[in-house]
């Protein structure tokens, strides 16, 4: 559907412009449901913020809400849940020396 791809597009732009590295996520969007799969994994920053942050997490969440066409949302990451309240929590530990 031209739709989806159009919007896999903005998705891929939303995350990069996050400065998440795209590589390590795939994108899917079927009639308006977007499905992300992967590793969260930033680009530069901080040692300690390289699986990224919860504020950081919240605002590509609500991005993605926003896009024109959107749908639905479904995560399938290796290193961050959010649970029903909405709350983001990473589930890697995180090194106390970085």
């Amino acid at each position: 559907m031209a739709d989806d791809r159009q919007m896999t597009i903005q998705v891929r732009k939303l995350i990069t412009s996050n400065w998440i590295d795209v590589s390590q996520i795939r994108i899917r969007v079927i009639r308006g449901v977007i499905t992300l799969q992967g590793h969260v994994e930033k680009i530069g920053g901080a040692p300690g913020e390289k699986q990224g942050t919860e504020a950081g997490m919240r605002k590509l969440d609500d991005e993605l809400r926003s896009l024109k066409g959107f749908r639905g949302l479904a995560y399938f990451l290796d290193n961050w849940i959010r649970d029903p309240t909405g709350a983001w929590r990473c589930t890697t530990k995180k090194d106390a020396k970085q």
